[in-house]
């Protein structure tokens, strides 16, 4: 009866190791699958944030330009105020000296 008890722990031991040891063997595959996953994703945040940078780089370069073109166009918005103030001058001395003659 002893030896019957004995191969009994015996067994039962050795099936908890067992189960022991796949539980760790499938733990250890889902850490790997992890941490590759893991790489990769921090790769592609990597290439992503890379991308997000030259925009960001070209949009600032953009705003240099427009900014120079929005200088321009004020320049040019002001001479086009000199100009039609020239322009309404003589219409305003037409229409002083059409005044001056009597109408019918």
């Amino acid at each position: 009866m002893i030896w019957v008890a004995l191969a009994f722990c015996l067994l039962a031991i050795l099936g908890s190791v067992g189960y022991a040891a796949t539980r760790a063997r499938r733990l250890w595959k889902t850490a790997k699958t992890l941490a590759k996953r893991a790489t990769d994703i921090v790769g592609r945040v990597t290439a992503s944030a890379a991308r997000a940078e030259e925009r960001a780089v070209s949009l600032s370069a953009g705003t240099e330009r427009l900014s120079a073109a929005i200088t321009h166009l004020q320049g040019s918005l002001e001479e086009l105020a000199v100009i039609r103030s020239a322009a309404a001058e003589p219409g305003d001395l037409l229409k002083s000296i059409r005044g001056l003659v009597p109408r019918k």
